[in-house]
C-alpha cells in the first residue's frame, strides 16, 4: 500500500513540473522571438470564375468554395511588394498555381522556395505554408491565381484560407513560426502532455499488470488513445516546420493517429457497457475497425490518396460515434456507478460528431472539439484510474495478508484436532476394542490412520476440498468418538446437498464441539445432527446437538472454544465469502450452521 502511495505522489509531483518545464520552454522561445520582424498581412481583391467564362467579384465575404471545383482568381494586392521578397500563404490539401502580368512565379512547390521560370514539383497534398521569391509586384500589375482541389471534395474554406493568409515576410522562417505562435501554442502544449500521459499511462497499466489489476487492460487501452490523440494534436499543428520530403509523413501520420485515436475511444466505451448493449457496442467498433483496415490497404495499394478516403471514413465514424452515444445514454439508466465515466464517453463522441460536421472549423483548429475533449476525459479518467490502481493495490497487499492469515489459521485448525486427549481416548478404545472385537478394532485403527492423515493434508493444501471428502473426514472422527461414548451418541446424518466446495476442516470442528461440549457433557448423552441443503442462492449446511447448550458469556469465555470457532468464521468468510451463525439455549442445545453463496454458474434458475 506503502509503494502504491509513494507511485501515486511521484506521478502527482512530476506531471506538474513537466507541464511547467513545457510550458517554460514555449514561453522563452517566444519572448526570444517577440522582437523578430511582424509579416505584413496582404488584402486581395479582384474576381472568380470556375469555369473561365463567368467572373464574380471577389473580397474577403465572398461564396467561393473548393467543393465547386477548380478556380481561377485575378485581382490585385493591395500594397506594392519589392523585388526578391518573401510571399506566404497557406495551402490546405490543394494546389495553386499564381502568375504575375501573365507571367508564372510558382506552381505547386510547398515549403520550397522556388524563382519563377524553374520546371514545377509534382503536386503535395496537405496543410503547409508556402513560401515565394516573388519579383517585384505593384497594386497595379494583375496577379493571378489557379486553384485545384486534387481531391474533388474536402476542405470547402481553402481557397478563401489561401487569400486570406497572404503574408510578406522575410526569408527566415523563423519569423513566419513566431507569427503562428499564438495559434499554434496551445496545442503545441496540449499535443505534449497528451504524448507524455500516454506514455506514463502505458507505464501505469504495467505496473497495474504486475499487481494483477482489472485496471491494467482499461489503462493500457486509454494509454493507446492518448498517446495516438497528442500525436495527431502536434502533428496537426506542425505545418510550419516539414518539408516537402516530410510532408506525406506528416500528413499520413497526422491522419493515422487521428483514426487509431478515435478507433481505441471506441473500444474503451465497451468496456463500460455490458450485457446486450455490449454485443452492440462491440459489433459496432468490429466494423469500425474492418473499415479502417480497408481504407488503409486501398491507400498502401496507390488506388486512392488517403485524403480521398477521408469522407467514407468520417461518414462511418459519425454513425459508429452516433450509436456509442445511444448505447453509453441507455446504459446510463441501469449503471448509476458508472455515471461519470460513462458521461465522459458521451462527451467525446459527441466531440468527434462535431469535429465531423464542421461545427466551430478554423484553419489552426481542426478537430478542436475532440482535442479538448480528449484532454477533459484524460483528466477524469486518469483520476479514476489513479484511484482503482491504488485501491488494487492496497487489495493486492490485503490478499497477501490473508494468505499469510489463512496459513496460519489452517496450521491452527489442525493442530487443534490433534490433542493428547483425543488420541489418548481414541487409542484407549481401540485397545479394548481389541480384546472384544478385533475385526472391529482394525476397521477403528485405519478409521484413526485415515483421521490423522486427513488432518495433515489439509495443511499442506490452499485449495478448497469438496463437501464429499469433508463428510469422510467427520465419519471417520464420529466412528472414534462412538467408541468412546458407545449408546451415549447418536449421530444422524440428513444429507440432501454434497456437490459444493469449501475449506478443509470448516465443519469437523463444529461437529467436535457439539460432541465434545454438547452430548459430553449432557448426562445420557444426546444426538448430534448434520443437515445439509441447498436453495436458489447458497448451500446450508448445519450442525445441531441437543447437549448441555451455553450462553454467551460462557462462549466468550471459553478461550479455546471461542478462538476455533472465531478462526472457522475467518477462513469460511476470506475462501469463500460464507458465514458461520450459531444459535445455542441453556439446557436444550446448540445449532451451528454455514451458508456459503453459489458461484454465478452454480445459481439456479427458477
Amino acid at each position: 500500500m506503502l509503494k502504491a502511495y509513494k507511485y501515486t505522489k511521484i506521478i502527482a509531483i512530476i506531471m506538474p513540473i513537466l507541464l511547467a518545464v513545457i510550458c517554460l520552454v514555449l514561453v522563452v522561445r517566444n519572448d526570444n522571438q517577440a522582437s523578430m520582424p511582424i509579416p505584413m498581412n496582404l488584402t486581395f481583391t479582384g474576381e472568380f470564375s470556375y469555369d473561365g467564362e463567368n467572373w464574380y467579384p471577389y473580397n474577403e465575404d465572398s461564396d467561393m468554395s473548393a467543393l465547386d471545383g477548380d478556380v481561377t482568381v485575378k485581382g490585385h494586392f493591395d500594397v506594392d511588394i519589392s523585388e526578391e521578397a518573401i510571399l506566404n500563404f497557406y495551402c490546405n490539401h490543394i494546389g495553386v498555381s499564381m502568375y504575375v502580368n501573365g507571367e508564372q512565379v510558382y506552381m505547386d512547390a510547398p515549403t520550397e522556395i522556388k524563382n519563377y521560370g524553374i520546371d514545377l514539383m509534382p503536386s503535395m497534398c496537405g496543410k503547409r505554408w508556402a513560401q515565394i521569391l516573388c519579383p517585384e509586384i505593384t497594386v497595379e500589375d494583375e496577379v493571378e491565381f489557379h486553384f485545384i482541389n486534387y481531391h474533388k471534395y474536402g476542405n470547402k474554406e481553402a481557397y478563401k484560407e489561401l487569400l486570406s493568409t497572404c503574408l510578406l515576410a522575410p526569408l527566415d522562417k523563423t519569423v513566419l513560426e513566431a507569427y503562428l505562435k499564438p495559434y499554434i501554442n496551445p496545442f503545441e502544449i496540449m499535443g505534449t502532455v497528451l504524448l507524455i500521459v500516454g506514455i506514463m499511462l502505458l507505464g501505469a497499466s504495467a505496473y497495474a499488470a504486475t499487481l494483477r489489476s482489472r485496471m491494467a487492460n482499461r489503462l493500457f487501452k486509454i494509454g493507446i488513445m492518448i498517446l495516438f490523440v497528442g500525436g495527431y494534436t502536434v502533428l496537426d499543428m506542425m505545418m510550419v516546420y516539414f518539408t516537402d520530403a516530410l510532408l506525406v509523413m506528416r500528413t499520413y501520420g497526422g491522419q493515422l493517429c487521428l483514426m487509431l485515436g478515435v478507433y481505441f475511444g471506441g473500444i474503451i466505451v465497451c468496456d463500460a457497457i455490458k450485457e446486450k448493449h455490449k454485443k452492440v457496442a462491440e459489433m459496432v467498433i468490429g466494423v469500425s475497425g474492418i473499415i479502417n483496415m480497408l481504407i488503409v490497404a486501398v491507400v498502401i495499394s496507390g488506388k486512392v490518396l488517403l485524403y480521398d478516403t477521408r469522407i467514407v471514413w468520417e461518414c462511418s465514424q459519425c454513425i459508429v460515434s452516433l450509436m456509442l452515444i445511444i448505447l453509453c445514454l441507455l446504459e446510463l439508466k441501469k449503471e448509476k456507478k458508472k455515471r461519470m465515466e460513462l458521461i465522459t464517453y458521451v462527451l467525446i463522441h459527441t466531440a468527434i460528431l462535431l469535429d465531423f460536421i464542421g461545427v466551430g472549423y478554423h484553419m489552426y483548429y481542426s478537430g478542436i472539439c475532440f482535442k479538448v475533449a480528449s484532454v477533459i476525459m484524460l483528466l477524469i479518467i486518469l483520476l479514476r484510474g489513479a484511484k482503482q490502481v491504488v485501491m488494487d493495490h492496497q487489495a493486492s497487499v490485503k490478499n497477501k495478508k490473508m494468505k499469510a492469515e489463512l496459513e496460519n489459521s489452517r496450521i491452527t485448525v489442525m493442530l487443534s484436532q490433534i490433542q493428547p486427549h483425543f488420541l489418548y481416548n481414541s487409542l484407549t478404545s481401540v485397545m479394548d476394542l481389541c480384546d472384544r472385537n478385533p475385526k472391529h478394532a482394525k476397521a477403528a485403527i485405519a478409521d484413526f490412520a485415515d483421521y490423522l492423515r486427513g488432518n495433515l493434508s489439509s495443511l499442506k493444501t490452499e485449495n478448497l476440498i469438496s463437501f464429499g471428502t469433508e463428510l469422510e473426514h467427520i465419519e471417520k472422527y464420529l466412528r472414534l468418538e462412538k467408541l468412546r461414548f458407545q449408546d451415549e451418541l447418536e449421530v444422524v446424518y440428513d444429507i440432501q446437498a454434497r456437490d459444493f466446495m469449501l475449506p478443509a476442516l470448516s465443519v469437523q470442528p463444529l461437529v467436535e464441539n457439539a460432541v465434545k461440549h454438547g452430548v459430553g457433557q449432557k448426562i445420557g448423552g444426546g444426538t448430534v445432527t448434520i443437515h445439509t441443503t441447498e436453495t436458489e442462492n447458497e448451500y446450508i449446511i448445519c450442525v445441531t446437538d441437543d447437549g448441555v447448550g451455553f450462553t454467551e458469556g460462557e462462549y466468550a469465555d471459553d478461550g479455546g472454544t471461542h478462538v476455533g470457532i472465531e478462526n472457522i468464521k475467518k477462513r469460511l468468510d476470506m475462501m469463500i465469502n460464507a458465514r458461520l451463525e450459531m444459535e445455542s439455549k441453556k439446557g436444550i442445545g446448540t445449532k451451528a450452521c454455514i451458508f456459503i453463496p453459489k458461484r454465478r454458474d452454480e445459481t439456479c434458475i427458477s
